[in-house]
């Protein structure tokens, strides 16, 4: 393949769109970036609707091209990945939405869950699937679509993914990846890596809602048509790789490609990751293929539903004036509040934070939890609660990987972080004290539609392996661990855990309240 080429990487999140152009050697000439929302027409209920991604697929595809300022004709590959999409998109036999997604913080369907445990059971779904049965898990939100909206439910063809349905709109070609179908959970059988019959049976949920054939993460699914070509600029006929779920590829964008890589990827959630064989799983992660290797390895994650999203409602609740500063003097709120966190002493002066604003899946598995304020007094400021909602992830990452440990592969030396957190210095030095392990950041960011490039370039046969991201990336200086701050917030963490075990039938007696 000539030396001139470049690679499309496109990652729909939750809250916006990314689109990067990468060289073959994994060079960044332009990106962009397109944001929206989320709707929440109930407490803990989460979704939206497909149009919005694939509006912010183009714009921010076209908007990239156009920045790199190169001949459409040299992009010899593009790859779409996206955020978790739970149920997946009901579409009819045109491909047409019929409602909107259910994504994977969305968490209405608990009687579906409590249908589940009493009926098949938690062990024979982990047995087969290796994950756990929660309202996080795409299958039960499908199971809530089949018992509450009859109508749509006869009329769905497909469900879905959020990338691959813009992948459809843009070649006219249905794709399910390994990674997105073990992510659906209860009705995937992670030892065969297809559907699971006997669970699709119990549940009552036809195979043929998904494309027969599932594809790797690197295959090509389709190519660019006319109308997709006018809508993003990509050359018709332009090959097209699936993907994956988002953290999966950010766990690729950050060089997690071995067996014991940890990556972290934290933006709205915290993702963290370890890639494992798939021997030994634990029902407290979720486990679904991992996007280089999907009949061989494994990711399995743990996470924080919350994590940048506590941070941002902390901002834009309580940060007005960091907020109206940030604008004068054009400095970022966040920048603003960490200088007042910086001055606080690790612990926040004895104030924990339990970071479950929309409850939590993996590992504590817990819809009940909610976001917790301990240890307040009037000695305490802003910078003191701000500084202990950054602690608050970290303790929640640590956890993560206490349980990875569990897995026994042998973590690596060090903890690879991806997302906006790496933009703060003071949340990556918490990050290493908290977690005991060095934090390595790439630089330039990284993130999934990097991932993404790679996956295409792999995908239509410019790069021969998956280890070239270790020529492509270049990290920032390793943040190490502070020997007396780790002794501090050890005995932090300590309680930090048992708070949340004191909370567990409170939090639950709170939900039976008028």
């Amino acid at each position: 393949m000539a030396k001139e080429v470049y690679f499309l990487g496109t990652d729909i999140g939750t809250l916006g769109t990314k689109s990067v152009v990468v060289d073959l050697k994994g060079r960044i000439l332009a990106n962009d970036y397109a944001e929206y929302g989320v709707l929440t027409p109930q407490p803990l209920w989460a979704e939206q609707w497909p149009d919005v991604w694939f509006k912010a697929v183009c714009t921010t595809i076209k908007n990239a091209l156009i920045k790199a300022n190169i001949p459409a004709g040299k992009v010899a590959g593009a790859c779409i990945s996206g955020l978790y999409g739970g149920s997946g998109i009901p579409c009819d036999r045109e491909g047409k939405p019929l409602r909107p997604c259910l994504i994977w913080m969305d968490r209405r369907a608990t009687k579906e869950v409590a249908w589940v445990m009493e009926t098949i059971g938690t062990e024979k779904v982990f047995e087969i699937t290796g994950n756990y049965v929660d309202s996080y898990h795409g299958f039960n939100k499908i199971l809530w679509i089949k018992n509450n909206e009859p109508e749509v439910w006869k009329r769905i063809h497909q469900l879905m993914t959020p990338y691959g349905y813009c992948i459809f709109r843009l070649t006219g070609s249905i794709s399910l990846d390994y990674c997105s179908a073990g992510n659906i959970a209860g009705i995937f059988d992670l030892r065969k890596r297809d559907f699971s019959d006997e669970l699709l049976k119990a549940m009552d949920i036809p195979r043929s809602l998904f494309p027969e054939k599932l594809s790797e993460s690197w295959e090509v699914v389709g190519k660019v048509g006319k109308e997709g070509a006018e809508l993003t600029g990509l050359p018709e006929g332009c090959p097209v790789c699936p993907g994956g779920v988002d953290c999966v590829v950010a766990t690729l964008s950050a060089g997690g490609i071995n067996i014991g890589d940890q990556v972290a990827m934290i933006g709205t959630s915290m993702a963290y990751g370890v890639i494992h064989d798939g021997s030994n799983c634990s029902p407290n992660l979720v486990n679904m293929p991992h996007v280089t290797h999907a009949k061989e390895s494994v990711y399995a994650f743990g996470g924080v539903t919350t994590a940048g999203g506590i941070v941002k409602w902390f901002r834009d609740e309580f940060g007005q004036t960091e907020k109206l500063l940030g604008g004068m003097v054009d400095v970022d709120p966040y920048d603003v509040l960490s200088l007042q966190a910086a001055r606080v002493a690790p612990g926040s002066d004895k104030l924990l934070v339990l970071p479950y604003f929309m409850g939590e899946r993996a590992p504590i598995w817990d819809v009940n939890a909610r976001g917790t304020l301990f240890g307040l007094t009037l000695y305490h400021t802003r910078g003191h609660i701000f500084r202990a909602f950054m602690e608050a992830v970290a303790y929640a990452l640590r956890i993560c990987v206490e349980f990875s440990e569990t897995l026994g592969v042998g973590l690596s030396k060090d903890l690879k972080l991806v997302g906006g957190a790496t933009k703060s210095s003071l949340w990556k030095q918490i990050f290493a004290d908290i977690t005991r392990f060095p934090i390595l950041c790439v630089s330039g960011g990284g993130e999934a539609p990097y991932g993404d490039a790679l996956l295409a370039a792999k995908g239509v046969g410019a790069v021969e392996n998956f280890e070239v991201i270790n020529d492509w990336l270049s990290f920032d200086a390793p943040v190490n661990p502070d020997n007396d701050q780790v002794k501090i917030y050890d005995a932090y963490y300590r309680e930090w855990k048992t708070l949340y075990e004191a909370l567990k039938e409170p939090f639950v007696r709170l939900q039976t309240l008028p």
